[in-house]
C-alpha cells in the first residue's frame, strides 16, 4: 500500500504536476492521521473494556470478602461454637456471676461459677480485606468509573482498620480482668477440677469473704472483662452494618458493569 501511494507521488512530479501532488500528499497525511486516531479510538476502547471486565471481578471478589467479614462477625457475636462461647453468651454469664456475687457464694453454687462461659478468646476483627488490598497495591482501586464507590470503599477499610485497633484495646481489657484472679479464684477453679480428690473449699475462705482482696479482685475482673466484650460487640455489630451498606452500594454500581 505505501508503494503504491509513492507510485502515485512519483508520477505527479515526473509529470510536472506540483499542485496536484501537494494536494495529494496533504490528503495523504490526513489519511494517515486518521487511522492513527482511529487505531488510538480503538485501542482505548478495547482498554477500557478490560478494565471494565477486570473491575467487575474485583468488585464481586470483594462483595465475597465482605460476606466473609459478615459471616464471622455474625458467628462471634450471636452463634459461638463449642470452644468458645458467642460474646452474647460471654456477656451474659459475666453478668450472671457478678451478680452471684453481691448475693453471696456458697459451696453449691462452685459448678456453675467453673463451668460458667465468661472467658471469650477468639474476639480479633481479622476483616477479609485480600481485595481492597490488591486493588489499592496495583492502583485498581482507582481506575473505578464512579468516585463515590471508590470513597466508601476507602473509608470503610480505613474505618475497619480503626476498629481493629480499639478491639485489640478492648480484648487487651478483657485479659487484664482474667488476670486479677488467676491467682485466686481460677486457681480455685483448676484445682477442683484437676484435683478433685484432694479438693476442700475450707481451704479458699476467700470464696466465701466478701470483704476479702480476692474476692473483690473476681468480681472487679469479672465486670472489666464484660466491659471489654460488651466494647468489642458493638464494635462488631456496627462493622456487620457498615458491611451491609458496602456492599448495597457495590451491588448497585456493579449494575453498570453488565
Amino acid at each position: 500500500m505505501i508503494k503504491f501511494f509513492r507510485v502515485i507521488r512519483q508520477n505527479l512530479l515526473n509529470e510536472g504536476k506540483t499542485c496536484k501532488y501537494f494536494k495529494y500528499a496533504i490528503g495523504e497525511i490526513i489519511l494517515v492521521v486518521i487511522g492513527i486516531l482511529l487505531a488510538l479510538s480503538i485501542n482505548n476502547w478495547n482498554t477500557s473494556r478490560q478494565i471494565k471486565a477486570s473491575n467487575k471481578l474485583y468488585l464481586n471478589k470483594m462483595v465475597n470478602d465482605l460476606n466473609v467479614t459478615i459471616a464471622r462477625l455474625n458467628n462471634l457475636v450471636y452463634s459461638g461454637n463449642k470452644l468458645y462461647p458467642s460474646l452474647q453468651e460471654a456477656i451474659g454469664a459475666c453478668d450472671s456471676v457478678l451478680k452471684l456475687t453481691y448475693h453471696g457464694l456458697s459451696e453449691n453454687n462452685l459448678d456453675y461459677l467453673i463451668s460458667a462461659k465468661i472467658s471469650y478468646g477468639n474476639s480479633i476483627l481479622n476483616i477479609s480485606d485480600n481485595t481492597y488490598m490488591e486493588m489499592l497495591n496495583t492502583g485498581r482501586l482507582y481506575t473505578l468509573d464512579s468516585d463515590t464507590l471508590t470513597n466508601a470503599i476507602t473509608h470503610y477499610y480505613k474505618l475497619c482498620e480503626r476498629e481493629d485497633y480499639y478491639n485489640s484495646l478492648n480484648t487487651a481489657t478483657i485479659t487484664k480482668g482474667a488476670s486479677k484472679f488467676e491467682d485466686s479464684f481460677a486457681k480455685l477453679f483448676m484445682d477442683y477440677e484437676l484435683h478433685p480428690g484432694g479438693f476442700q473449699l475450707k481451704n479458699y475462705p476467700f470464696y466465701f469473704d466478701k470483704n476479702s482482696k480476692e474476692y473483690k479482685d473476681f468480681q472487679t475482673g469479672i465486670a472489666q472483662m464484660k466491659d471489654g466484650q460488651q466494647n468489642n460487640m458493638r464494635k462488631m455489630i456496627d462493622i456487620i452494618k457498615y458491611s451491609d451498606t458496602l456492599k448495597s452500594i457495590i451491588k448497585r454500581n456493579l449494575k453498570y458493569y453488565d
